[in-house]
């Protein structure tokens, strides 16, 4: 795992090394143990590496072929990278290291752009061909690895990270305001924006060239239509066996891949049933011992320390574990906050555990990111489905009767609700009632001038529409499910994770999320009928102890969160009175301090009138803002 950079252009690329060099350094967490610059024409290349397969100097970065005419920078796991290099072997290629990066570099030689689609990973990388004088991007199918770029005229500049492209000198610190008000909005800034105007992540799943100053991208893989694609492969091909029984074949073979690594793994494990089934596989997958690790809270509601060591009891895997305080976490707030590269009201449950993780001396994670996503774990999406049955009604009724509801001085968990009437779609108006933390009417009171000035009012609804009007007539619950991945994981949890972990050096790899997992479930017709996490647990049952599989089944559901109701009001309460104080607001341009400071008032009265998501996204932001040195 590594960091990635470059800037191409029409010009020779040395004039930019400064800036590629201050580059690396803006990313030497995302790769300790070693970074490289190189200068290729017109194109020059960062890499930063975190050494987890052949840690020697053979797999330093950026590494080229033979005749140095093809250059690659790799971030990512290719899981299949074994196959892949026997059939290039007997294609007569010859390897210097073990790495899996030198088998992407001779794949491309020999497949060109289709080299990609025999990738099975989680990726981002450029490819330098001198003498095409071609740049090539790709991101991974699912979106776990990041790759963010800015195109100025002829010339492109790209990089793992914000701060990365920002280090460069070459990016102005503004903020983009779309991004600004959809993040208030959603708690995430979704793509096709970054927080900063005219830097955009490239899309999972897609494969981007620039060639002579042109620039043109594809997708090569689409989560939508891959669906489509599998369930006709898989109609006719799930009789003969059972789906839980093949769906444990596959977990077993993912798992399997995840392990490869010259470095010990760990679990992160919590008290539920994700991560209890990945240790269940792991525990059969292979002879090395995976060590299992969770943090506990003082505040009993929120601690799973007693359940996670039931569950590593049962399995037989040694745990760490781990109290956080909140004084600890309130000690590191601007390093958390910088660490996120971009804002989000996620993020800090997976700063804390990487850091722990990393403190405890490892440099790969198995995460069960991805698994209440695929197999319907989320008890938000009960609320869906009754919003959406309740829309249907009330879109019948006129679009004024949602001023009833849009009003201030109620809880903005019913004012939502006034985005069921007028009329919209009943599905779009669920999302919308639940998604989003502030109403388009709390942004412009918010906001100072011009940043709350709506040009396109309804923008949040539209990014939701974008998604939603693919999806066509399939059932309820795979809806959600698709709507999930794409407006939630995706821009924010895998986001989020790649940036906390990253900040400590720490590779984490969401098993769930592997390819021919994620295809073999998009195959399963109305897979997500009956009991949540109902068709995971026929799959894992072959490799888990009978009583602990029951003990999952009984265990109430709970989402690995924090304190934050209470530690806001008390231990991060410094550091939000000193962020939300008038001068400080003024200073920073970019929130109306009266109507900052009211809702923050307001909370303190009433916690639950506000919701703590709603404080700690305009926290995150306006520091977020200071740290990174970005203005309106």
């Amino acid at each position: 795992m590594c960091g990635i950079a470059g800037i191409v252009g029409d010009t020779s690329a040395e004039s930019f090394l400064p800036a590629a060099k201050s580059m690396a350094a803006a990313m030497l967490h995302r790769g300790p143990d070693s970074h490289g610059v190189i200068s290729s024409g017109e194109c020059l290349l960062v890499n930063t590496r975190l050494a987890i397969l052949d840690r020697s100097e053979r797999g330093h970065q950026p590494m080229a072929n033979g005749a140095e005419s093809v250059w690659i920078t790799y971030n990512g796991e290719t899981y299949n990278a074994a196959e892949l290099r026997q059939d290039l072997t007997q294609r007569g290629y010859s390897f210097k290291s073990g790495t899996d990066t030198e088998v992407v570099l001779h794949l491309y030689e020999e497949y060109g752009d289709n080299f990609v689609q025999k990738m099975r990973g989680m990726f981002a990388l450029a490819i330098w061909d001198l003498q095409a004088h071609k740049l090539l991007l790709a991101r991974d199918r699912l979106g776990i690895k990041p790759l963010y770029i800015a195109r100025q005229g002829k010339r492109l500049i790209f990089g793992s990270e914000l701060k990365c492209l920002l280090a460069s000198g070459l990016i102005d610190r503004r903020i983009d305001p779309q991004a600004l008000r959809l993040y208030l909005q959603f708690g995430h800034v979704p793509p096709p924006g970054s927080m900063i105007d005219g830097v955009h992540p490239l899309p999972p799943g897609y494969l981007a060239h620039w060639q002579d100053g042109a620039w043109d991208s594809r997708a090569y893989w689409a989560l939508d239509q891959r669906c489509c694609a599998s369930r006709k492969a898989a109609a006719a091909d799930q009789g003969a066996t059972g789906v839980g029984e093949q769906l444990g074949d596959v977990l077993f073979e993912a798992m399997q891949r995840h392990l490869i690594s010259d470095v010990p793994i760990v679990l992160f494990l919590s008290g539920g049933a994700d991560s209890a089934c990945l240790g269940a596989l792991a525990r059969n997958a292979s002879t090395a011992k995976v060590t299992a690790m969770t943090i506990g809270f003082a505040e009993r509601e929120f601690d799973e320390t007693a359940l996670s060591q039931q569950t590593a009891v049962a399995l037989g895997l040694p745990l760490k574990s781990v109290i956080l305080s909140p004084a600890r976490v309130a000690d590191e707030i601007d390093p958390c906050i910088r660490a996120l590269d971009q804002p989000s009201v996620d993020g800090l449950n997976s700063y804390w555990i990487s850091k722990i993780g990393a403190e405890q001396g490892f440099k790969v994670a198995i995460s069960g990111q991805g698994g209440d996503e695929l197999f319907g774990g989320y008890s938000s999406w009960n609320w869906f489905e009754r919003l959406e049955k309740a829309a249907r009604w009330a879109r019948h009724l006129p679009r004024a009767f949602s001023g009833f509801l849009d009003h201030e001085p109620l809880p903005y968990r019913w004012r939502k609700l006034s985005y069921l009437f007028g009329g919209c779609d009943p599905f779009l108006a669920s999302q919308m009632a639940v998604r989003s933390l502030f109403l388009e009417s709390d942004i412009r009171r918010l906001l100072a001038a011009p940043l709350g000035e709506y040009n396109e009012p309804g923008e949040a609804r539209e990014y939701l529409r974008s998604y939603a009007s693919v999806m066509g007539s399939r059932d309820g619950r795979e809806k959600l499910a698709l709507m999930d991945i794409c407006a939630h994981l995706q821009p924010r949890l895998l986001r989020d994770l790649d940036a906390m972990s990253m900040a400590h050096s720490l590779e984490v790899r969401p098993v769930f999320l592997d390819d021919r997992v994620v295809e073999f479930l998009l195959g399963v017709p109305s897979y997500l009928d009956g009991q949540p996490k109902e068709l995971l647990f026929r799959g894992i049952q072959r490799f888990m102890p009978t009583d602990l599989l029951a003990a999952l089944k009984s265990r109430r559901k709970r989402t690995f969160t924090f304190p934050f109701a209470e530690w806001l009001s008390r231990d991060l309460k410094p550091a939000l009175d000193e962020t939300f104080s008038p001068q400080r607001l003024r200073e920073g341009g970019i929130f109306e301090t009266e109507a900052v400071s009211g809702i923050w008032q307001r909370f303190q009265r009433s916690p639950a009138a506000v919701g703590w998501s709603r404080i700690w996204n305009l926290f995150v932001v306006a520091r977020w803002c200071e740290a990174m040195s970005v203005r309106p």
